[in-house]
């Protein structure tokens, strides 16, 4: 499970997937990329379903970022979005952006689909944690997303008083779960109320910084 820490004015929450991976989700007092040791590798996000595998060095465009190999930090930046850590234990980590533009347009299906033809993984092998977003509670859309997420048969809005409220998790989950996934870790807070994490929904411009790699 995810587990808080803290030095000094710092906190950070981390999550070891086993002894070869490890994944820290930061916070507004903590960038994990100037404490992780390994050559950092990111991406222009533009709230899509392109995935890359990391290649340090080189600029790469989209929202998904996965690695294979050592000492390769991999990472994405929110503040409200999604970010899913996907790890396999045939030492695979993945990094995903999930607003509800990637969410509608299925970037964990379609990593996973992109990971069991290309290197041949098990689907239901995989290990999912995500890290921190904006609950349901707080995040009112449009109806015309809702219409969206309709016409494609995405799940995870929810109607109330005929205003329209997305669960980032929930329709991320469920689409992993119908894919035969079952070992899932939550995030234990919530950008919106926390203040540890930016959201943009209070007005915050900057983002937090999910990062990992395997040892």
């Amino acid at each position: 499970m995810w587990e808080l820490r803290q030095k000094d004015s710092k906190v950070w929450y981390e999550l070891k997937f086993d002894s070869n991976a490890i994944v820290i989700q930061g916070t507004k007092s903590f960038n994990p990329l100037d404490e992780m040791k390994g050559t950092a590798c990111g991406l222009k996000q533009i709230h899509s379903s392109i995935i890359h595998k990391a290649y340090p060095g080189i600029k790469l465009v989209g929202d998904g970022i996965y690695t294979d190999e050592k000492d390769v930090v991999i990472y994405v930046k929110t503040a409200d979005c999604l970010p899913i850590i996907l790890y396999h234990p045939l030492r695979v980590l993945a990094i995903l952006h999930a607003g509800w533009r990637g969410t509608m347009l299925r970037i964990t299906k379609k990593f996973l689909i992109q990971m069991e033809n290309d290197l041949k993984l098990n689907i239901q092998d995989w290990i999912v944690a995500f890290g921190v977003s904006v609950g349901m509670d707080n995040y009112e859309v449009g109806e015309e997303i809702y219409e969206l997420f309709k016409i494609e048969g995405v799940p995870g809005i929810h109607i109330k008083e005929n205003r329209y409220f997305l669960d980032l998790e929930e329709a991320n989950m469920i689409e992993m779960l119908d894919m035969g996934i079952k070992k899932f870790y939550h995030f234990p807070e919530d950008t919106y109320l926390s203040e540890k994490f930016y959201s943009n929904r209070i007005g915050d411009k900057d983002r937090q910084i999910t990062a990992g790699k395997i040892f």
